[in-house]
């Protein structure tokens, strides 16, 4: 339709469209309550997972404001450089070629804030406030600035909203201004209560609903926060509705010993009446939602159900087959190690809302602990990314994204494009210490940054670039040696150099850690300062080293040990890789199709299957009809792939009139219920005619000429 040919437009602009893998940041966030450490600590973080953000991180120094100073606004990018300028630190000062950053508006600024780090989003400031962020699909979404579409909300056709304050204004003024996390919840509330809150750029696109109502994938934001006192929340926020609220948000305290996850779904839920110590929320809240027509005044006001799309059958892009799998998993896995015993045998559900929102840690964690959750791979989980034909014969835990459409990848926690993980730990009564991962977290080591001892830190956590390769940056160390390990041999890579070298440095780290902080005391801060600069530039020394190694140890397909100094040994394939692909004496190529009973062949024939293979407990859907907004469940979904676009094509007008000119099958729409009847080589040889005709109809015969 034309509004969606406009709304991909915009979306273009913005650096996403429709029909191509988003631009923007898709993150893991985590917030971790005090009461759930063994040192009170409250911890908050996230994977940052973006293609093509910079990794490097920046030190934004305190500053004194003049009275009647302005606070100007900004938007940032995700790739480099994300800012020009010269009011935030040197990192940001125009290299040559660069233009200063373009202020959208001001608001008043504040007689003095607080210095922080950040990446490509805000991270943790000097008083030890930590954030996290995962964006989330959103019914209600504004626009910056002058870019509010002129033919109205795609949603309701009404004006459109616009908003001053993006998710990186947002969190950078809670961290100046800020100590602890509920003054942060307060402020990013009267922010976008007064200014408007709207996405970061690049990152929304347009999607549709079961009914056919717009929404907008990645409109909204969640953000997790940590303090010193040992509290954590979860904050989320989303567009306005015209003469009602300009945004409207909600904010929850983690319940003690609690730990929370977000994974690009919102999850609060239940919001009372009136503003509790636990809650906090917009004051238009739910007169928004009753405006906007979301929410009816007399169910419960389920914060995630009624602003959010639903994810089981939310499109996005419109037409593609839902991905609420992208969520669950994640959610799922996270609940599963914060609390074994009650979830970690839980199947996995299609609905990411049928997880809790938090969930009591059953262990005392410590600084290693936090680190798992975002370093984790699935490892002994029926999901497991070892696993399986796309982990190829030797447990390649990366996968490949961006299709096709013909079904989805699993989701994983750390991923390839992981630009860095960071992991704020608030502790009471020692300084607060940021950990910072570069890279994806499960092949990198978390150094540690105090930010109350201001900006000093290794250089190489703040070089290189996506398109800057050198051997002086702390990104390209570990980027390389992920690479490296996962293309050559993932499994003897990850035993025998990655993972040991991984614990031996992060234990050292642990240990000289204790060591600084007694000699700080007595000395003053500053040895910190040398301390975290002498172990960042050690890990980043020792790392490409590791590279080195590798690129010694793995060549050509053999391995070369050099402590033994044999040579050219053969790693083959492993029997039971070879066994389960049909691998004998006929030296033609080997195709391989799915097994959909993977138990009752490992049980008949053992010798095919990978000897850490789990099974599978959780039953899914393998397909997905568009015409019935339904998930398909065994033979129904094994189409090979074809469901969602037959379900497409099934619930299009061309569809329908083609079906109305087969005799037998009766005509419109409710022939295509009979054809989903029909089993799928009928359905599929049947559907071959009919779209071959709707084609017809829709190219034009110059068109058709041209690609014909």
């Amino acid at each position: 339709s034309l509004l969606i040919g406009s709304l991909a437009l915009l979306s273009s602009l913005h650096g996403a469209t429709a029909g191509e893998p988003k631009r923007g940041l898709g993150c893991t966030a985590i917030a971790i309550d005090g009461a759930a450490a063994e040192d009170g600590a409250a911890f908050a973080g996230m994977n940052a997972d973006c293609a093509q953000c910079d990794p490097r991180v920046a030190f934004v120094p305190p500053k004194e404001h003049p009275e009647g100073a302005r606070r100007q606004m900004y938007i940032f990018s995700g790739e480099a450089p994300r800012f020009v300028g010269y009011d935030r630190g040197r990192f940001y000062e125009p290299k040559e070629g660069e233009s200063l950053s373009q202020s959208h508006g001001s608001i008043p600024e504040v007689r003095s804030t607080f210095g922080y780090w950040e990446g490509v989003l805000p991270l943790m400031n000097e008083k030890g406030l930590a954030l996290g962020e995962s964006s989330c699909a959103a019914r209600l979404m504004n626009y910056p600035p002058g870019q509010a579409p002129k033919t109205g909300d795609p949603r309701t056709g009404k004006n459109a909203t616009e908003g001053l304050v993006d998710l990186a204004n947002l969190m950078q003024i809670a961290l100046e201004r800020c100590e602890t996390a509920r003054c942060g919840v307060k402020t990013m509330g009267a922010l976008a209560d007064e200014y408007g809150f709207f996405p970061m750029v690049g990152e929304w696109s347009p999607g549709q609903e079961a009914d056919g109502k717009m929404a907008f994938d990645d409109g909204g934001e969640a953000v997790t926060l940590a303090d010193r006192s040992g509290e954590a929340w979860i904050f989320h926020v989303v567009g306005g509705v015209p003469g009602v609220a300009k945004s409207v948000w909600a904010a929850m305290r983690l319940p003690k010993g609690h730990a929370g996850f977000v994974a690009n779904n919102f999850v609060l839920r239940d919001v009372p009446e009136v503003e509790t110590d636990d809650w906090l929320f917009s004051p238009k809240l739910r007169e928004a939602a009753r405006v906007a027509g979301i929410w009816n005044g007399r169910e419960p006001f389920d914060f995630a159900r009624i602003f959010a799309p639903d994810t089981v059958t939310f499109s996005s892009p419109v037409g593609n087959a839902p991905i609420p799998l992208y969520a669950s998993l994640r959610q799922w896995r996270l609940v599963g190690i914060a609390a074994p015993e009650a979830f970690a045998s839980m199947p996995l559900p299609v609905d990411p809302l049928e997880l809790p929102s938090t969930v009591r840690v059953e262990k005392k964690m410590r600084p290693k602990d936090a680190f798992a959750f975002l370093s984790d791979l699935y490892q002994g989980t029926e999901f497991d990314m070892t696993q399986g034909i796309l982990a190829g014969p030797f447990g390649n835990p990366f996968r490949l994204e961006g299709g096709p459409k013909l079904g989805q990848i699993p989701r994983g926690i750390s991923i390839p494009r992981t630009s860095y993980s960071v992991i704020g730990q608030s502790r009471p009564e020692e300084e607060a210490v940021m950990w910072f991962a570069v890279d994806t977290p499960a092949t990198s080591v978390y150094v540690p940054f105090y930010p109350a001892v201001g900006g000093t830190h290794a250089p190489a956590y703040s070089t290189g670039t996506l398109l800057d390769f050198t051997r002086k940056s702390a990104f390209w160390a570990f980027d390389f040696v992920a690479n490296w390990a996962s293309m050559a041999n993932w499994r003897h890579a990850a035993e025998h150099f990655v993972m040991p070298l991984r614990s031996q440095l992060q234990d050292e780290i642990q240990q000289e850690m204790h060591e600084a902080e007694a000699r700080a005391k007595v000395d003053g801060p500053q040895v910190l300062a040398e301390w975290q600069v002498k172990t960042q530039q050690r890990v980043v020394d020792r790392w490409w080293q590791l590279a080195d190694e590798l690129i010694v140890a793995y060549n050509d397909g053999n391995f070369n040990n050099a402590t033994s100094k044999k040579l050219g040994s053969s790693f083959a394939y492993p029997e039971w890789f070879a066994r389960q692909i049909g691998f004998d004496q006929d030296v033609h190529p080997i195709f391989v199709k799915r097994d959909w009973e993977p138990e009752e062949t490992c049980a008949q024939a053992p010798g095919q299957c990978d000897p850490s293979y789990k099974g599978q407990s959780s039953p899914l859907p393998s397909g997905y009809s568009m015409a019935t907004a339904t998930w398909l469940y065994g033979a129904a979904g094994r189409s090979g792939g074809s469901s969602s676009q037959l379900g497409a094509l099934a619930g299009s007008e061309d569809f329908a009139d083609g079906l109305g000119s087969l005799g037998g099958l009766g005509g419109g729409h409710s022939a295509a219920a009979a054809l989903r009847n029909l089993g799928s080589s009928a359905a599929l040889l049947i559907a071959g005619v009919l779209l071959g005709r709707a084609l017809e109809r829709r190219c034009p015969p110059a068109e058709r000429a041209a690609s014909e």
